[in-house]
């Protein structure tokens, strides 16, 4: 086959090295209709083999073309995506009025599994609120204790139920029992 590419390039040396060209010879199908043009050449084999050859020069365009639009049409999207999302930033992205940063930099990361009370094992050791410890007091010690594991330790219903040796209904009921009277205490003033 080698032999029949040299001849060929004999026959049209402007066609050496041409890229379209190498890739047109490189296919068997047209490598058969360059033998024949060559072997017999004839107005109809000719005919033939520039048919073929301007069907794949064709595809080669094409190709290209549709290549070089999808190229600059990502382009352009990435420019409008980021011209977008730089007129509509996220709430989270806006600069806030703390010292340089966004709202993002606020919010805690998930990852940290420190309890925020890591310093204290009562709500009454890490409130501040008078009023709210005053309420706290007018509670029992088994709801105290509730709350305690609750907002403390950070522990579900089902985890406190265990600990107490208690239904989780039972811890539920009294938790949502000891809010309420808080509420009511604080909405009151009873202090």
């Amino acid at each position: 086959m080698d032999s029949l590419i040299r001849e060929f390039y004999c026959h049209y040396p402007h066609l050496k090295h041409n890229k379209a060209v190498d890739s047109f010879i490189s296919r068997p199908e047209n490598q058969k209709l360059i033998e024949d043009f060559l072997r017999h050449p004839s107005a109809r084999n000719e005919e033939r083999l520039n048919e073929a050859f301007k069907a794949h020069y064709f595809d080669i365009r094409f190709t290209s073309y549709v290549s070089s639009s999808l190229y600059f049409h990502s382009v352009n999207f990435d420019k409008h995506v980021r011209k977008y999302s730089e007129r509509h930033p996220l709430t989270l992205d806006n600069k806030g009025d703390h010292e340089g940063g966004s709202f993002i930099d606020l919010v805690p990361d998930p990852s940290s599994e420190i309890p925020p009370f890591l310093n204290y094992s009562t709500l009454t050791e890490c409130l501040e609120n008078e009023e709210l410890l005053h309420a706290l007091e007018g509670l029992t010690d088994k709801q105290k204790r509730i709350l305690d594991l609750a907002y403390v330790q950070e522990l579900n219903d089902t985890e406190i139920a265990q600990i107490l040796g208690v239904s989780q209904q039972a811890v539920s009921k009294t938790h949502r029992k000891a809010l309420n009277i808080l509420k009511s205490i604080l909405e009151k003033g009873e202090s």
